[in-house]
């Protein structure tokens, strides 16, 4: 068995790799700095943790009269606070796209979003009565939220995520989350 600092130096070099290969290291990319927060459904377990972000480059996917469609990145790093057992250290990477409608940030602008990442999480017992099976996990998302400010500075969300390993490995029972986060474009 791996002790739990082994664990978490595999989850910073995990972490480092998904930064590396999505391009967030490029000097030329504006990114977005943020905490995360919420319940899972279940109410044992809540989380808190950290998201960067940053938009793809270029044109949007697609632009209509009013709409247009926004991909965007996000790499995170969360613990889930587990009421009576071991916390769990989760780490992911997520295309993020997002409906806006045709607005400049700055008078503030509304957004759907929708995204299926990957996660890696520090263990699969979750609760004394809760075992995800596989520390690799998927996480399916959906969301909404306000931007505001100079260049969209800020960005206030709330999304609803499921993580499962999608029948990878038995049993799968899968976490539900309520999340509120906040981000700040750099």
């Amino acid at each position: 068995m791996h002790s739990p600092s082994f664990a978490a130096g595999q989850l910073r070099k995990t972490f480092l790799a998904v930064l590396t290969f999505t391009g967030f290291t490029s000097s030329a990319c504006a990114f977005e700095a943020g905490i995360v927060a919420g319940p899972a459904v279940d109410g044992d377990v809540s989380k808190v943790g950290i998201v960067l972000g940053w938009d793809h480059p270029g044109e949007p996917l697609w632009q209509g009269k009013k709409w247009h469609l926004g991909l965007r990145h996000e790499a995170s790093v969360s613990q889930w606070l587990v009421k009576q057992h071991k916390d769990v250290v989760e780490v992911g990477y997520s295309p993020v796209l997002r409906l806006y409608r045709n607005a400049p940030p700055e008078q503030g602008r509304f957004f759907a979003e929708a995204s299926i990442g990957l996660r890696l999480l520090s263990r699969t017992q979750v609760t004394a009565d809760k075992n995800v099976s596989s520390a690799f996990q998927f996480s399916d998302m959906l969301g909404m939220g306000y931007q505001w400010g100079r260049d969209a500075q800020h960005t206030v969300g709330l999304r609803y995520q499921h993580i499962s390993n999608a029948g990878i490995k038995k049993p799968n029972p899968g976490m539900d989350f309520g999340v509120l986060y906040y981000q700040h474009r750099f």
